[in-house]
């Protein structure tokens, strides 16, 4: 029961985002030049729809790649299925968020804080809620709902210090919209454990440093082309768990 109602929660919640970006694309963007980039013409709309499934998919094996359908007891409790609900709320704002979030860093380089901010107070608001129905560690070795929102605060945190230091006095090496989506990482990840947390950013700098070779070495781009951060830090979210798991 708690199983199914993570995954409902989480589906419902990622077509609710996905359906909302959509719908108010131009507004989360707030750049007409950015909106035409991914809007040529007007006739991206199919391919948003594509994105809103896609979102809704992942929904589906999120709460999997974070270990978060544990066996259903043999009588659930009234709190065990809300917190499921509310974990399900943070996990699935994340998931129908993170298409949109690749494409959109892809095109025009950017994670606009008025997608990445709400993001961040959403899953939130599903981890303290989960927090406050009792919820210790829904992960066994995982961190607690409001452990998990600490080690999110950290994980930005800490990435802000890599990007002030890596820029040299020459400006952020990490662009602001990657330190809050570090946020969101540190938060979801944090759930299956501290590892968990460290090996989605290897997963994500590991995805980095492969697109920066082939750039170098395959495109001829020179070393100091940038390169979009925010796709790897998600691939590094959603798969940085699994691996773990699969390490230890």
């Amino acid at each position: 029961m708690a199983a199914l109602a993570t995954i409902v929660a989480a589906v419902v919640a990622a077509t609710t985002v996905a359906c909302v970006l959509v719908m108010r694309l131009p507004w989360f963007i707030a750049d007409e030049a950015g909106v035409r980039l991914l809007r040529p013409g007007g006739r991206s709309r199919w391919f948003e729809g594509l994105l809103v499934a896609a979102g809704a998919a992942t929904a589906v094996i999120a709460p999997a790649a974070l270990r978060l359908l544990a066996p259903a007891a043999a009588s659930p409790t009234a709190a065990s299925v809300l917190t499921a609900l509310c974990l399900g709320l943070a996990v699935g704002a994340a998931a129908g968020a993170t298409p949109f979030l690749l494409w959109i860093d892809l095109r025009i380089r950017r994670l606009p804080d008025r997608i990445v901010l709400p993001l961040i107070a959403l899953t939130t608001a599903g981890l303290l809620s989960a927090w406050a129905t009792g919820a210790s560690t829904p992960v066994v070795g995982g961190h607690s709902p409001l452990g998990a929102v600490v080690v999110g605060a950290g994980s930005g945190l800490l990435v802000l210090v890599v990007s002030v230091l890596g820029g040299r006095g020459r400006g952020l090496a990490i662009g602001l919209g990657d330190v809050k989506l570090a946020v969101v990482l540190g938060s979801l990840t944090a759930l299956v454990g501290t590892g968990a947390v460290l090996a989605a950013f290897v997963v994500a700098q590991l995805c980095a440093l492969a697109e920066a070779a082939v750039r170098v070495a395959v495109l001829g781009q020179g070393m100091a082309t940038r390169i979009a951060y925010g796709p790897h830090l998600l691939v590094g979210m959603w798969t940085g768990p699994l691996a773990y798991a699969a390490l230890r």
